[in-house]
């Protein structure tokens, strides 16, 4: 069992930074255009991809696991939504080159090999298109062995600092990117917009093996809250 095997098994809607109240400040403060075509890269149980649908925008939601999907459309379905879920990879889009206005992710790159995943971002956008994408940062140096301690945690190939991550996406050539909101984790990690749709495996609750990772995400987070952060890229394709 690894960090991604206890999120589908708990069925969490909002596992990245900030939860769903970073998602909706997020779009009160980026307002995406009336008939904008989405794109969310690993969109996990469907929440954002749902609430995007709700308000009446063409969205596709992707994830790499066929779990999370399934769960994602029985979201859809108890919402009367239509909404396509595509299984695929990020380092792999399965779509055209210049196919959507705007790219969302939150807490997926840093899974993937993020040069990769970035410039498949950058290939599916329109030209002046947008990416947004909330990913944990190295806000401050830390000792290797608790990058170590990250990097296996969380299956994580690499984590960048805001200044890394730009430099990463002028490399696959973005234009006009910057770091929004670049934050230390707050002192209360549960999200604070209940999610009414999060449907746990069976004898998921009562399997200590999920609790001990939660308990050890929650310590990674807490010993390096000086350090370890999250941000909104925020990126344009020319």
């Amino acid at each position: 069992m690894n960090y991604l095997d206890v999120l589908s098994k708990l069925g969490i809607g909002s596992a990245h930074p900030g939860g769903f109240a970073a998602t909706l400040d997020q779009l009160r403060h980026f307002p995406i255009p009336e008939g904008a075509r989405i794109l969310e890269v690993g969109c996990g149980t469907g929440r954002t991809t749902c609430h995007l649908a709700g308000l009446g925008y063409d969205i596709i939601g992707l994830d790499l696991r066929e779990d999370m999907l399934k769960k994602a459309r029985d979201r859809a379905g108890k919402l009367e939504l239509d909404v396509a879920f595509v299984q695929g990879d990020a380092c792999a889009l399965p779509f055209d080159g210049e196919t959507f206005d705007v790219v969302m992710c939150e807490s997926v790159t840093n899974f993937a090999d993020a040069g990769k995943a970035l410039s498949e971002y950058y290939r599916v956008l329109k030209s002046g298109g947008v990416l947004y994408d909330r990913e944990m940062m190295i806000l401050k140096p830390l000792p290797d062995d608790q990058l170590t301690r990250i990097y296996q945690f969380f299956g994580m190939e690499s984590a960048y600092s805001p200044d890394g991550w730009i430099d990463l996406l002028a490399s696959v050539g973005f234009k006009e990117s910057s770091v929004w909101k670049p934050s230390t984790f707050p002192e209360h990690l549960a999200d604070d917009v209940p999610d009414g749709f999060e449907a746990p495996d069976a004898g998921t609750l009562l399997d200590a093996r999920v609790w001990q990772f939660m308990h050890e995400h929650d310590d990674i987070i807490v010993s390096n809250k000086e350090s370890l952060g999250f941000g909104v890229m925020v990126a344009h394709k020319p």
